[in-house]
């Protein structure tokens, strides 16, 4: 499991509207925070940084207004 992975777990899994919101920008930061270091293309993290951002950005798309 990755650093970042935590985060992200903790936004998918929330059920709270407003942490759930919170949750998601956390884990985003966290994914881009560790975008700035090395990572290898194609690499098995490189390749679930990629779901984690595409599953987060429907996350996003899909809650409430605030």
């Amino acid at each position: 499991m990755y650093l970042w992975q935590d985060d992200y777990i903790a936004a998918l899994a929330e059920m709270d509207p407003d942490k759930q919101r919170e949750r998601v920008y956390k884990a985003v930061v966290a994914i881009e925070q560790r975008r700035l270091s090395p990572l290898e293309p194609g690499s098995e993290e490189y390749q679930a940084l990629d779901r984690a951002e595409k599953a987060l950005a429907i996350l996003k798309k899909n809650l409430p207004e605030v």
